[in-house]
């Protein structure tokens, strides 16, 4: 597997010199495994998204939120004749292709996807599935409105990407086991400890309680993701250092791991 970061950011994008090193870019995760180039959501960090070549290209969406899917209009992906399979789970009565279409409707933006280049397939979400060779399950997340959990396997190698997250003792024990052994986990770790106490029920964790998921799984290695949009490079460079090297840290858009 080979793991591109495209985006880490949460909530909304960002710009300017304070955030070059980690990245203003939202939610987005490119895994390529198999001959399957496998974006883990399409938030505005998809408009970096790289050639991939011949490689089958699919989309899984965690949920709906803005900056999950606004990389989305303005895609490479979109723009190209590709096939693009694109998954999500219904959400609120409404499919996947309902839900883009929220977004990518008059009077947000002036065009459906069925305009665009791409031959765009929509699925409702039903896990486990296989692309390819690629094995896909899923957990239902913590979060308003709802978001999936999603664990990636091929060839011995795997990864869980636990986005929009809120831990709770049950939550926490389900995603221990969901994320046994893996290789990598993405975890969301949007608060400090004391914003957390300010922003419990908006949907997001801290890295004390990544930590804890990532040493009670047995995962290999945590990188933390969804860092909040008012956190400059020189906080996030803070909340890092106090991990002390324990194959944790926090993820920086443009870092390729390779499991």
């Amino acid at each position: 597997m080979k793991v591109t970061i495209l985006g880490v950011r949460g909530s909304i994008p960002t710009d300017g010199p304070e955030c070059c090193e980690f990245g203003g870019a939202t939610s987005c995760i490119l895994v390529e495994a198999g001959g399957q180039a496998i974006y883990l959501d399409a938030g505005s960090g998809l408009l970096r998204a790289p050639d991939t070549g011949a490689a089958d290209v699919s989309i899984l969406i965690s949920h709906s939120h803005m900056d999950h899917i606004l990389g989305l209009p303005l895609s490479p992906i979109l723009l190209s004749k590709k096939r693009l399979d694109l998954y999500m789970a219904k959400r609120d009565g409404l499919s996947a292709e309902e839900q883009l279409a929220c977004l990518m409707a008059p009077p947000l933006w002036p065009v459906g996807v069925e305009r665009y280049p791409a031959e765009v397939i929509f699925h409702d979400l039903e896990l486990p599935l296989q692309i390819g060779d690629v094995a896909v399950r899923g957990m239902e997340s913590n979060h308003p409105g709802g978001s999936t959990i999603f664990r990636l396997d091929h060839n011995g190698r795997s990864l869980v990407y636990a986005t929009d997250y809120e831990h709770s003792e049950e939550k926490n024990r389900e995603l221990i086991a969901f994320a046994h052994d893996t290789d990598l986990l993405l975890y969301d770790a949007q608060y400090t400890d004391e914003e957390y106490a300010r922003m419990k029920g908006f949907g997001h964790s801290t890295i004390a309680e990544g930590m804890k998921v990532f040493e009670r799984s047995g995962a290999k290695r945590v990188l933390f993701v969804h860092h909040d949009p008012r956190h400059p490079d020189v906080k996030l460079r803070e909340m890092e250092a106090a991990l002390k090297g324990k194959n944790a840290a926090l993820a920086r858009a443009g870092e390729v791991i390779e499991l």
